[in-house]
């Protein structure tokens, strides 16, 4: 099934209703499955409920963690218990082979469940997904009024894909050769020598010949039925689900190929993805970085910093010295509220 039109009956499209004063509506899902559930989760959650106070935000859960910070978030979101197999029945027939790939997926791999649940999600409820490695700047009220669907691209390693699929050829030389540079003066620069404009600079000119512009699934926003997420979902049988990033960031940039983003609205990078996701030491390291004017949302990547996160805590936070780092000054503004 590679035909828009098709797309567009599978999931009926002209059930979008754009006469609400939302064409997305405002509710914002986010995903959870196992039993450690560290502060830093817990902020993406209660900075999404302080730029969206009438908003509906649910968590949808599996397994639930039980510890003061999932149990602070009773107070601002619904907690709802994942019904996995409600929404895979959900499907028109010409996707049912779906339920066999995402029970196929291994326990151990909750990403890969993830990355479809939050498709299912968008499709049959609509609304607004984010990661919990999240942090929301901005309401998104704009986004949510004017697009019919939204979809962010970041800054990322240009031959990733076929790294990480084991594909890569002797071009993986050179741009590993302008990467390693860039990595390593722009980390020298934020630990160690105060985040020196001039070395940004530089930074910024190696980025080009390393980098590309992919788009990422951390924070996905549509209407219900967007024929994008039926077409995300269509192509999945195709894909090896155990090729990290297939479920995610490489099914959305085939998608955007190969329906040319159907009613998807495709945002810069400075609205979510601002710190590329090979720099976002720059969370946590060194001064705060200029917010651009237009980021709504920063994706500071747990993957980078597991163990580091870990043991972060709202007394860390408030005991850390300045000039403060780019998610202490973040969080810090969302437990004075």
């Amino acid at each position: 099934m590679n035909n828009l039109h098709h797309y567009r009956l599978l999931q009926g499209f002209n059930t979008f209703d754009v006469s609400k004063e939302f064409m997305i509506p405002p509710r914002f899902h986010f995903i959870w499955m196992g039993k450690n559930f560290p502060f830093a989760y817990r902020l993406s959650v209660e900075t999404c409920r302080r730029h969206h106070p009438e908003a509906r935000i649910q968590i949808h859960f599996a397994d639930p963690p039980d510890n003061e910070h999932w149990r602070a978030l009773e107070k601002c979101a619904e907690m709802v218990e994942l019904d996995e197999e409600d929404l895979l029945s959900a499907l028109p027939a010409s996707l049912s082979g779906i339920a066999d790939i995402y029970r196929g997926i291994a326990a151990g791999y909750p990403a890969g469940r993830s990355n479809i649940l939050r498709y299912l999600l968008l499709l049959k409820h609509g609304g607004v997904y984010l990661d919990c490695d999240t942090l929301t700047l901005r309401p998104f009220d704009s986004l949510l009024a004017d697009t019919l669907g939204f979809i962010g691209e970041e800054t990322v390693f240009r031959s990733d894909d076929d790294r990480v699929a084991g594909k890569a050829g002797l071009e993986l030389l050179p741009y590993g050769a302008l990467f390693g540079m860039s990595y390593g003066l722009s980390l020298t620069n934020v630990k160690w020598l105060g985040n020196l404009a001039p070395i940004n600079a530089l930074d910024k000119i190696l980025r080009r010949g390393w980098s590309a512009r992919k788009l990422n699934n951390a924070i996905l926003g549509a209407m219900p039925g967007h024929p994008f997420f039926a077409a995300a979902l269509d192509r999945i049988p195709q894909i090896d689900p155990a090729v990290r990033f297939a479920l995610g960031p490489i099914l959305m940039n085939e998608t955007w190929e190969e329906t040319q983003g159907v009613s998807m609205r495709r945002l810069p990078e400075e609205v979510f993805y601002f710190i590329p996701p090979s720099q976002t030491f720059r969370f946590f390291h060194g001064p705060a970085p200029h917010l651009p004017e237009n980021a709504l949302a920063v994706h500071w990547c747990n993957s980078n910093h597991k163990e580091f996160v870990k043991t972060l805590t709202p007394e860390k936070v408030l005991a850390a010295n300045t000039p403060l780092p780019l998610f202490y000054r973040l969080a810090r503004e969302a437990l004075d509220q």
